[in-house]
């Protein structure tokens, strides 16, 4: 690991600096999916165990899939008592939403990695997703720990930083030549639509998220 670094990093004389934004390993949130992530490699084993360096983590399962027929039901049930309801008061229906109201996320592009499945690590053995680094999973790390995605015109490196206004630091704890970066894309089957994908030249690929990662990722997917 290199020495730590005052904040913030800056690339070094000749290279510069594009964009940067606080990025993790993206989150579940289709039902089945939801508040999980994996970590697999091409025949869908789970090889967190296999990565090198990396702390133990939470070992997730599939939810169930009774949970949306319940949500229907109370739904159905909760339309029932509003419409009784306004028959009682002469018409006037009570504003607000149902049970769990929160918007629908639409239909998903990729179902077999967002909703029957959530893998944010898709590495063969030796490949280049299975470098990255252990801080970027939010269930690894301190609350106090940050991780940020850097553009340069060279590479995409990833930075780690202490949030400690007595003594920040930030260090980097991956890079790649923009050379291994075969493709960038948004996945807006997600929590706010947030995450997005980097596919790496030998097939491996990562899903992140960020919520301030709007001017970052219009760089990286440019073009």
């Amino acid at each position: 690991m290199t020495v730590p670094q005052r904040r913030s990093w800056q690339p070094p004389e000749g290279e510069q600096l594009v964009a940067r934004a606080p990025v993790s390993f993206a989150t579940g949130a289709a039902h089945r999916v939801q508040g999980r992530r994996w970590f697999r490699d091409t025949e869908r084993r789970d090889i967190q165990v296999e990565l090198p360096g990396w702390p133990g983590g939470p070992t997730y399962r599939l939810r169930s899939r009774t949970g949306p027929v319940v949500r229907a039901v109370l739904g159905v049930a909760f339309l029932l008592g509003v419409l009784a309801l306004a028959v009682v008061s002469g018409g006037n229906v009570p504003s607000g939403g149902g049970p769990g109201g929160s918007g629908s996320l639409g239909s998903s592009e990729d179902p077999e990695n967002e909703e029957q499945d959530f893998p944010v690590l898709w590495a063969a053995p030796g490949t280049i997703a299975r470098t990255l680094p252990w801080e970027l999973d939010p269930a690894r790390r301190p609350d106090t720990d940050t991780t940020h995605l850097v553009l340069t015109d060279r590479r995409l490196l990833i930075l780690g930083g202490l949030q400690d206004p007595r003594d920040p630091w930030e260090e980097i704890l991956w890079e790649t030549d923009l050379s291994t970066v075969a493709k960038v894309e948004r996945r807006p089957f997600s929590i706010a639509g947030r995450d997005f994908r980097i596919t790496f030249t030998d097939g491996s690929w990562c899903r992140l998220t960020s919520l301030e990662g709007e001017p970052l990722l219009r760089h990286l997917t440019a073009g």
